[in-house]
């Protein structure tokens, strides 16, 4: 008798093989593993490595105030709220786009990394990592907002405007495909010899 668990309601169940079967509970096809879980996901991570390269060197914000445009990067508007010593939002500004995103991304290629090249690491340690991977995952999303919130209300077309630059649709793309990495890779081939 061997255990295996759904992957999308997570039930137990004890079966004589790894044959493939459908969840009682949510109708789910249920096998041992996720056909090619690793592949993809490195796949979908290397994608989000070369969208974080125009999200950082890329306007994040066009704002148009009296006719004059002005464009700033991530970085820059970081120093901006420096400059105005708001450093709390400077803070987590920095934070929720720079720090966040390179834990995320280093971390998984970390991971995926670890599992072809076998670094000498506890399971349960790389297990860790990939669940604080996870639950940071959504916090990187905080600029978006703020860019689609600001872009939705001010509008006063040539005195006042806000839009969205080519690194916020990078920076928004960057974060789905790591989200998106994550939830498709299967972490039971860590445990996998």
């Amino acid at each position: 008798m061997v255990l295996i668990s759904c992957k999308n309601c997570h039930k137990m169940y004890e079966k004589e093989n790894y044959d493939e079967f459908v969840c009682t509970r949510c109708k789910h096809k249920v096998k041992r593993r996720i056909s090619y879980s690793l592949q993809t996901s490195i796949a979908l991570t290397i994608c989000a490595i070369l969208l974080y390269i125009p999200a950082m060197l890329y306007p994040m914000m066009e704002v148009t105030k009296l006719g004059v445009k002005v464009e700033s990067t991530i970085l820059e508007g970081v120093i901006s709220f420096l400059e105005y010593k708001s450093y709390f939002i400077a803070f987590v500004v920095f934070a929720a786009s720079v720090v966040i995103p390179i834990i995320k991304l280093a971390g998984l290629l970390f991971i995926f990394i670890s599992l072809e090249i076998n670094i000498k690491m506890e399971n349960k340690t790389k297990v860790k990592i990939f669940k604080f991977i996870e639950a940071i995952g959504k916090w990187s999303m905080i600029d978006i907002y703020v860019v689609a919130i600001l872009a939705s209300v001010i509008q006063l077309d040539e005195i006042f405007n806000i839009k969205g630059g080519i690194a916020a649709t990078s920076f928004a793309l960057m974060v789905v495909l790591t989200m998106i990495a994550a939830h498709r890779f299967d972490t039971r081939i860590i445990w996998d010899e």
